[in-house]
């Protein structure tokens, strides 16, 4: 009886289909990139790149969802989309400005998206930028990640991905803030940083501003201040071993004064003017020209940002939210309208190592 049985069990077996639903690597589409534009009628226009056996694929699909029209890709590639190789996802300046809530929650919610990944917003199309294609050759999708890693060589770009953005979106007293690529002839580049009310694009930028941004953030590791020498020559400095901290004060019947300081170290990387040494005596006047460049450039980025567009991307709100939890739950609502009105201090101090 129990050869028996273990002759019909292996019988039941065989006839039993083979393997587990796995679906073979030719049979997926695998994503790299993916753009989002607006599109006709209320709907959504996406460019999708992805990798297959012949190289790197560009792909152009509509839908009145960003995932009605990634699944629609199946019906003219035969193939099922998968995310998990997707490095980054780029935004056309129109769903920016139209609001990013409508086409930003599939790479949250969906359970087959990753929300862990570069995100960008495109200063035209996202199709633009992820169809560049140069003497016929589509942009390698790994060339267009490294540009989002830029901001770690010249302090001067954002690094932000799909939960940063969120995240600044829900934090009580905060706005969040997009790297913008605009498309040259070379390729896309950063070419500033665009900063949002919840969901919406309320204003962009440049460069220097977005170096003021992160060196208040505390994030600036790396790129160069350029300053007089005092003889007719410039200096070239590395900035590094950067320090911030933010001080707030709400006074009862007051309005909330917050103070910036910003602690940065520079070491000389280049003379220029015939100089091959500096005198002791220079290098204070150095700093300090140094430290006031910087301090500029923070105060712009505030003042375009908060001041008058009413954009906390800097986390004052969230500050007094964390400190003062009392008087926040009061008076939190009036702080779009305050926080024009707050006084703000900068404070930079900058120290050359002595050669």
């Amino acid at each position: 009886m129990k050869r028996l049985f273990c002759l019909l069990s292996g019988l039941l077996l065989c006839l039993l289909p083979a393997g587990c639903g796995y679906q073979e690597l030719q049979d997926r589409l695998l994503i790299h990139g993916i753009g989002v534009d607006l599109g006709e009628d209320g709907g959504f226009s996406v460019t999708v790149r992805s990798a297959g056996s012949q190289g790197e694929e560009c792909f152009q699909t509509q839908g009145e969802s960003v995932l009605e029209a990634l699944t629609s890709l199946s019906l003219s590639t035969g193939r099922d989309a998968f995310y998990a190789h997707n490095y980054l996802v780029v935004f056309g300046w129109d769903c920016a400005q139209a609001g990013l809530d409508r086409c930003l929650d599939f790479f949250v919610r969906y359970y087959n998206a990753r929300p862990a990944v570069q995100m960008f917003l495109a200063r035209g199309t996202a199709e633009e930028v992820l169809s560049f294609a140069p003497e016929g050759e589509l942009l390698p999708m790994a060339q267009l990640q490294q540009v989002g890693d830029s901001g770690r060589f010249n302090g001067q770009a954002l690094e932000v991905e799909i939960l940063d953005f969120v995240n600044g979106v829900k934090r009580p007293g905060s706005s969040p803030l997009l790297p913008v690529l605009s498309l040259t002839q070379s390729g896309p580049t950063v070419t500033g940083a665009a900063y949002f009310r919840d969901y919406a694009l309320q204003g962009e930028w440049d460069l220097s501003q977005t170096r003021g941004y992160l060196a208040a953030k505390g994030e600036l590791d790396q790129g160069e201040a350029v300053v007089p020498d005092g003889g007719g020559g410039l200096v070239t400095l590395s900035l590094s071993g950067q320090r911030q901290k933010i001080h707030a004060r709400w006074e009862e019947g007051e309005l909330p004064v917050f103070t910036l300081e910003v602690q940065v170290r520079g070491d000389i990387s280049a003379l220029s003017g015939g100089r091959d040494r500096l005198e002791d005596s220079l290098y204070p006047s150095l700093e300090r020209a140094a430290a006031a460049q910087l301090a500029e450039e923070i105060s712009a980025a505030l003042e375009q940002a908060v001041i008058q567009e009413g954009c906390d991307v800097f986390g004052f709100g969230n500050l007094l939210w964390q400190r003062y939890p009392e008087r926040w739950r009061q008076e939190g609502d009036q702080w779009p309208a305050l926080m024009g009105r707050c006084r703000y201090q900068v404070e930079v101090t900058l120290s050359v190592l002595r050669l």
